[in-house]
Order: C-alpha cells, then sequence, then structure tokens
C-alpha cells in the first residue's frame, strides 16, 4: 500500500497565488450560517478529525453499501437451497373458424376454458452449485468487510499525514516569524546608525531586502499552512468556508526518537492486521470454490416435482362449474433427472477459467505481501535516516545559533560586516527549518510504520 507523501518544505510561490490565498483566508473567517447548523466539532484535534471522518467519508459509505448488497446476495444463495412455490390461473377464448356445425343451430363457434394450478419444484442434487455458492456469498461478506477496514485505514493514514503537515507548516510560520522579527531589529537598528553616520547606505538597503525577502518567506510559509488546512477540510468533507478551530499540540523529541521494532517483526504484524492481505487471501479461497462451482455442471441436476391444479369449460352445459372444478381436479408429482453429455464444452471452459482465476489470485496474493514487504523496508529505513538527521540537525541548530550570537556581538561593535551578518542570519534560518523537517519527515515515517502493525 503506497501512502502519500508531502515535502515538508514549503515551495515558492507566485504572487498571483499568494494574493488568492490571502483572500481565501480572509473570507474563511466569514460566519456560514448553514456550516453552523451541521453542528460541528467547536475544536479539531487529531482524534476528533479522525471519527468524523469515519462517520462521514464518502468512500467508507460506499463500502459500507456495498456489503449490505452483499448480505443480500448470501440471502438469495441460502433461499436457492428451499423449493419454489407459483400458484397460476389462465382463462381462454378459443375460436374455431373452419367449424362445420350450422350458425342456424345455435353453437357457438367459440369455446371459453379455465386453468388453475398450484406447482411446486425444488432441485435435490445439484452437484453441489448452491452449497458452494453460499460459500462464496459468505466470503464475500467478509471481504467487504476488510474492504470497509482499508477505507477507515487509508482515510486515516491520509488525515495524519495532513495533520503532521499542518503541524510542521504551523512551526515553520513561527520560525519565519522570528526571522522577519530578527530582520526588522536589523533593520531599525542600522536606520540609527545611519542617522548617526556609523553605517553606510548600502548596509540599510541590504538590511531592507533581506527584511523583505523574509516577508516574503512568511507569507508563502502562511499560504502553505492554509493550503494544508484546506486539504484537511476536503478530506474530512467540509465545506471551504465551514468554521474549523484546530487543535495543534506539537510532538516533543521522545516522540521523534522514539525506538522502533525491528523490520520482520512490523511485516510479520502486519501480515495480520493489514486488511488487504486478508483481503487477498480470501480472493484466493473464493477462486477455489469457484473450481467447485464450474465443476458442479459435470453433475446430474435431480428435481421434484408436484402438481395440482383443475379446468373448466365456460360452455359445457352438461355440467356446473362447480362440478366441472371437481371433477377435472388433478394431482401430480414427478422426479426429473437432467444429466449433461454434450455442453458444447462450456463446463470444461469454465473449470479451466477458474482455475486460471486461482493462479492469477495467488500471483496478487504473493504481490501485495511483497509490495508490503517492500514499503515497510523503505519506510523503516527512511526512519532511521530522518531520526539520525534529527539529532545532527539539533547539533546544527545549536551551534548555528551561538555561532549568530558571537557573529551579532562583533557586528555591533563593528568587527564583522553586513554580508556576514546577513550569512549567518540565513544559515540559521536554514539550519532552523532543516530540523523541522527532519522532525516532522521522522514522525510520519514512524507514524506510517505504526499503521502497518495496526496500532492507528
Amino acid at each position: 500500500m503506497k501512502y502519500i507523501s508531502y515535502p515538508f518544505i514549503p515551495k515558492r510561490t507566485n504572487i498571483t497565488s499568494v494574493c488568492i490565498t490571502v483572500v481565501i483566508f480572509l473570507l474563511s473567517g466569514i460566519p456560514d450560517a448553514y456550516s453552523q447548523e451541521k453542528n460541528l466539532p467547536l475544536q479539531w484535534d487529531l482524534q476528533t478529525c479522525i471519527d468524523y471522518a469515519l462517520e462521514n467519508n464518502i468512500q467508507i459509505k460506499q463500502s459500507e453499501a456495498n456489503k449490505e448488497t452483499g448480505l443480500v446476495d448470501t440471502k438469495l444463495a441460502k433461499a436457492a437451497m428451499l423449493p419454489s412455490l407459483s400458484a397460476s390461473v389462465g382463462q381462454n377464448l378459443t375460436n374455431y373458424p373452419f367449424s362445420k356445425e350450422d350458425d342456424s343451430s345455435g353453437t357457438s363457434s367459440f369455446s371459453a376454458s379455465g386453468s388453475y394450478s398450484l406447482n411446486a419444484s425444488w432441485t435435490i442434487f445439484d452437484g453441489g452449485a448452491r452449497t458452494t455458492g453460499i460459500k462464496q456469498a459468505e466470503l464475500n461478506n467478509r471481504i467487504a468487510d476488510l474492504e470497509i477496514e482499508e477505507s477507515k485505514n487509508i482515510i486515516k493514514l491520509a488525515i495524519i499525514q495532513n495533520y503532521m503537515q499542518i503541524l510542521y507548516a504551523s512551526e515553520a510560520l513561527k520560525a519565519y516569524e522570528d526571522a522577519v522579527e530578527l530582520s526588522k531589529a536589523q533593520l531599525e537598528s542600522n536606520k540609527i546608525k545611519l542617522s548617526v553616520g556609523s553605517v553606510a547606505k548600502s548596509d540599510v538597503s541590504q538590511w531592507e531586502s533581506q527584511y523583505a525577502s523574509d516577508n516574503y518567506n512568511l507569507v508563502n510559509a502562511h499560504t502553505t499552512l492554509e493550503n494544508y488546512k484546506l486539504q484537511l477540510k476536503q478530506l474530512l468533507e467540509l465545506d471551504r468556508l465551514d468554521s474549523m478551530e484546530l487543535v495543534l499540540t506539537p510532538p516533543d523529541e521522545d516522540d521523534v526518537l522514539s525506538m522502533i521494532p525491528d523490520k520482520r517483526t512490523i511485516y510479520q504484524t502486519a501480515l495480520h492486521v493489514m486488511p488487504q492481505v486478508s483481503n487477498s487471501r480470501l480472493n484466493t479461497e473464493y477462486a477455489h470454490l469457484s473450481i467447485e462451482k464450474a465443476r458442479a455442471g459435470f453433475y446430474p441436476t435431480i428435481s421434484l416435482q408436484a402438481n395440482t391444479g383443475t379446468g373448466n369449460l365456460y360452455n359445457n352445459s352438461g355440467y356446473s362449474f362447480g362440478s366441472q372444478l371437481k371433477n377435472n381436479w388433478n394431482n401430480m408429482v414427478g422426479l426429473s433427472v437432467s444429466i449433461p453429455i454434450f455442453s458444447n464444452r462450456s463446463v470444461k471452459s469454465a473449470v479451466e477459467k477458474a482455475n486460471i482465476n486461482v493462479y492469477s489470485s495467488q500471483l496478487n496474493e504473493l504481490s501485495i505481501r511483497k509490495e508490503l514487504y517492500a514499503d515497510i523496508e523503505t519506510t523503516y529505513l527512511n526512519t532511521l535516516t530522518s531520526q539520525s538527521q534529527y539529532v545532527a540537525a539539533e547539533e546544527k541548530v545549536k551551534y548555528s545559533r551561538e555561532s549568530y550570537d558571537v557573529m551579532n556581538e562583533q557586528f555591533t561593535l563593528g568587527l564583522k560586516n553586513t554580508i556576514e551578518m546577513l550569512t549567518e542570519k540565513n544559515r540559521l534560518v536554514t539550519a532552523q527549518q532543516e530540523l523541522l523537517q527532519a522532525k516532522y519527515t521522522a514522525l510520519m515515517n514512524i507514524k506510517v510504520l505504526e499503521y502497518y502493525q495496526g496500532l492507528i
């Protein structure tokens, strides 16, 4: 199962997209009367988002509807084991156009009659086709349950990924806000220094350029955050203007550096808890049953019939209606055997196709297992890598902060120029963003491994 991946670095957007997003953000604050009627949660944390999606997601509802259809099919398959009963009533008018009767005698050339019967039929033996059909219908119900679970897992994982993106974008936004504040403070300081003649006009211009660049990055970060929030609303089947107050709780370092099981242990667990694995196994069982059902065509079909009925002639003047019904009443019981001798290879072809379907199902089951192991192995390696990157990024931020503080002191004393100060500041901002990227990449990979273990 391939999970959705998002880059944790906000991309630069053009001025038009930024303006459009800002307008959307401003419009999102407009009260929406009809959305309030939906009784939406006042606050949304991760679990609230998951619970709401599981209850309202269209794909999950479609899977549940498919299950209901399967339950009806199961009832139909079981009902085929019972005898059938039907009643028939017929009224007939017969014309004898070439009758030799003399019209003057008053004899009519038309004859009216009625027939009334009750018929019962019961298939006693059909080679096991009906019992196999019941087993297949019940397997389909189990497959439908697994498909519902798979749909729920997919939406849960998508929401967790998107929620992590929002957390990342939120922290990145704060980092850019800090960068803007640093640039603003340096710009104001250099303007004062320019007024007393201690710095050149070019130094102030460089800080003005840096301040504008940091503001641009801040707008992009805000745009990225709002886009992730919009994606979350779409996952939750919410309208764009529905109010949504997110409760964002940033994870701590223990969550990022938590120990993970061995990849083979995760894989063995996934084989038992992942619905797609069980689904593929049941589909193979279903294909085996199809062989049994197809082979039933080689066997004879034995059926039992019973019939009771009567009839009357309306122009029979010799007997009354009641007398005719009584005299014509008859009962019949019969046993029929249908023996297939030559069926134009239809049964043999059905068996051959069923065998091919079994082989195809086995290949699909093997493919799902191999794909699952490859996904787990890749995610496991990515988790270890991102955790190591997080530790290294922490050290980098620590020393970048110290270096920036030293550079700032030297710059204040006039020992360093503006270019050197700007370079050091940008190194610090870059290190902070790399730390956030490593942090949330590690967290997302850990969540995916928990997904494969059935923990989310």
